[in-house]
Parts: C-alpha cells; sequence; structure tokens
C-alpha cells in the first residue's frame, strides 16, 4: 500500500513538473515573440522606410514580422462589390491578387462591404467593432458617401462627425494600422438633387474631401480622380456603370488601378 501511495506520489509530483515546465516553455516562448515583435516595431518605426511609409512598404514590412499582412476593405456596396463578376471582380479582389504577386508580400483582403449602408449604420450596426475583431494591418475605409447622399440625404455635418468618431475609435483601438481613406466612384447622380437632398453628390464629395484634408488622413479622392481618367479617355457613366451607381467590371478596374499607381506612395502625400 505505502509502495502504491509513493508511487502515485512520484507520478504526481513528475506531472506537475511536466506542467510547469510546458507552461515555461510556452511562456518564454510567447514573450520572446512579444520582444521580437516590438523589436521589430521599433526598428521599423526608426527606419528611412517608415519616414516615407507607403501601403506597399507596410504590407511587406508585416509580411516579414508576421508572415502575412491582413487588410480590410471597409465600406458600402461599391466596395462590397455589386456590379463586379468572377471574371471582373471588385477593386478590393483585385488590390489582394495585385499584392501577392508582388515581392515580399503576402497578403489577404477582408471584404467589409455593406450594401445600402451609410456611415451611421457602420457605427450603429456594429460593423467598426468587426474591423477591430479582424485586427488588420491595413484599413481601406471607402467613406459611404453615395448613400449618405441618398434618400433621405444625411446632414454633411453629421457625415463629418461620423467619420470623426470611426477614425478616433481606430486609432484608439487599433494604433499601429495604416488607415487609407477614400471616396467611391462617379454616378449618373453626380449633378442631380436627389428626394429630400440638399446638396448633389458632387457638392457632397467636395466637402467631404475637403473635411478629410483638413485632417490630414491619408486619402484617394477616388471619385475626382475617375472623373479625371473618364475624362481623359473619353469614358461615360454607361461605359463604367452596371446601374444608374454602381461600377461594372470595367469601372471597378478602373477604381483599382488608380489604387495601385498609389500603392508605393508615400501616406503622407495621399490627399
Amino acid at each position: 500500500m505505502n509502495r502504491k501511495r509513493q508511487l502515485k506520489s512520484t507520478g504526481f509530483i513528475i506531472g506537475s513538473a511536466s506542467v510547469f515546465v510546458c507552461f515555461f516553455v510556452l511562456f518564454f516562448s510567447v514573450s520572446q515573440k512579444n520582444r521580437t515583435f516590438a523589436q521589430m516595431n521599433k526598428d521599423y518605426q526608426s527606419s528611412d522606410t517608415y519616414q516615407e511609409d507607403s501601403l506597399l512598404d507596410r504590407a511587406r514590412f508585416v509580411t516579414k514580422r508576421d508572415g502575412e499582412a491582413t487588410i480590410v476593405v471597409l465600406g458600402s456596396s461599391v466596395t462590397f462589390g455589386k456590379g463586379a463578376t468572377l471574371e471582373q471582380p471588385v477593386w478590393g479582389e483585385l488590390l489582394e491578387n495585385e499584392l501577392n504577386q508582388t515581392d515580399g508580400v503576402k497578403a489577404t483582403v477582408i471584404n467589409r462591404g455593406y450594401s445600402g449602408y451609410s456611415t451611421a449604420d457602420l457605427i450603429s450596426k456594429n460593423k467598426i467593432e468587426a474591423v477591430i475583431q479582424d485586427k488588420p494591418d491595413i484599413i481601406l475605409f471607402e467613406l459611404c458617401l453615395i448613400n449618405n447622399n441618398r434618400y433621405p440625404q444625411n446632414d454633411i455635418g453629421q457625415t463629418k462627425a461620423d467619420i470623426q468618431l470611426i477614425m478616433n475609435t481606430f486609432k484608439e483601438q487599433l494604433p499601429d494600422t495604416l488607415i487609407i481613406l477614400q471616396t467611391a466612384n462617379p454616378t449618373h447622380y453626380d449633378q442631380v438633387v436627389l428626394e429630400q437632398g440638399k446638396v448633389t453628390y458632387d457638392q457632397y464629395n467636395d466637402e467631404i474631401a475637403e473635411y478629410v484634408r483638413t485632417n490630414q488622413w491619408p486619402f484617394i479622392d477616388t471619385y475626382h480622380l475617375m472623373l479625371n481618367e473618364m475624362e481623359e479617355h473619353h469614358l461615360s457613366a454607361e461605359a463604367v456603370l452596371s446601374d444608374a451607381v454602381h461600377p461594372n467590371g470595367d469601372g471597378y478596374y478602373v477604381w483599382f488601378d488608380l489604387l495601385r499607381d498609389r500603392l508605393a506612395v508615400p501616406v503622407k502625400m495621399l490627399h
């Protein structure tokens, strides 16, 4: 009986020691990983590359650090991809394909586009929290101005407050995440005052673009860039839209092409 007790006691001690060793090894590994992570961040943030940090630079750095960069595209139906096809996908999917063909980059793009959503909807329906849970390294935030401008039109002052709240939340919860804001594509309603509307979509874009620039947030003014591109290449709205609002495959490619031209541009120069 004493022998059995001794064996049980010895087994308990050995088992406890094994658990302790495993816990210590795990704790040491996690601590070492965290120290390495912190040091890599510190080295990058003190580098010349960081001073000219671009979306492409950030994606390369995160790939080196973590093995993969996580990118969230956030916005409305023109981020979700209404009007796109398998053969001609939405701009976020085109971005993922482009980055994964780039040396030193492995990227996953998470699409958080929501049809019919305004900035107020993103906030009230907890879509900002969903992005935070993704723990993205980069966010491309399409500002939902098509929906903010339509049926009924959201007050521009409230839209500015929504954007400010969203950016403050990201800054607090995701302090190391690169965030780039975008306007969306032109539509058939650019110069039209819609039902209950007070300004046109064109005027809405102008005022919000100015607000974003005043805050010095990294910004790609897709709306005006696409208008310029369409004028230069003599493209009608019908050529780039699948309906009155949403791009077709060609339209999404024009959008992506403008984004691609800016992947290596320092974010401090995006305005």
